[in-house]
Formats: structure tokens, sequence, C-alpha cells
């Protein structure tokens, strides 16, 4: 009876063991999704300052007198929230996490 027991643990055992197993990342897929971060960070703050001429151009094509000043304001804005996301990406991209904020220039996902 014990024999039995054991062999049944052992079995349930490796059975939803395998199945954890395989829902678990190789390393090349941790990899490559730190690098993936890094890049974005490193993408985020290069291309941080296109903000502004952005944020601009659509706040001018929804008001044209005051477009320029507002989307001034708010490109600011947006290029130093693009920033601070891509020095914290930087920093922590050790840890991989999915996309924040949108590439520049376009629409929110």
């Amino acid at each position: 009876m014990n024999r039995k027991l054991t062999l049944l643990f052992i079995l349930i055992w490796f059975g939803t063991s395998a199945a954890v197993l395989a829902e678990e990342g190789t390393s090349g897929d941790y990899l490559k999704n730190i690098g993936t971060k890094l890049g974005r960070g490193l993408l985020n703050v290069v291309t941080s300052p296109a903000e502004i001429p952005c944020t601009i151009g659509d706040e001018m094509g929804n008001h044209p007198s005051t477009g320029f000043f507002s989307g001034l304001g708010k490109g600011t804005v947006f290029m130093l929230r693009r920033i601070l996301v891509g020095v914290t990406e930087i920093g922590t991209f050790m840890i991989p996490m999915e996309r924040t904020i949108p590439p520049v220039c376009h629409e929110p996902v």
C-alpha cells in the first residue's frame, strides 16, 4: 500500500511539474526580452525631442490659431515623460516587461 501511494505521488508530481516547466520561458527568451527593453529605453531617450514637433502638428490640426503654443507645452511634457520612461527602462532592463508608452508620433495602442 505504501509503495503504491509513493508511486502515485511520484506520477502526480511529474505530471504537474512538466506542465509548470512548459510555461516557463527559456534563457534565450529572457535575454531577448531584456535586450528589447534596453533598446526600447535607449530609443525613447534618443527620440524624445521628436515629441514636440509631432504634438505641435497634431494640435495645429485641431486648433490652428492656438495649436502651436498648446502643442509646444504638451510636446515638452510628453518629451520629459518619454525621457523618464526611457531612463527607467534602461535602469531596470534586467526585469523584462511590456511597452508602457507608444512609439513617437503614433497614436496610443
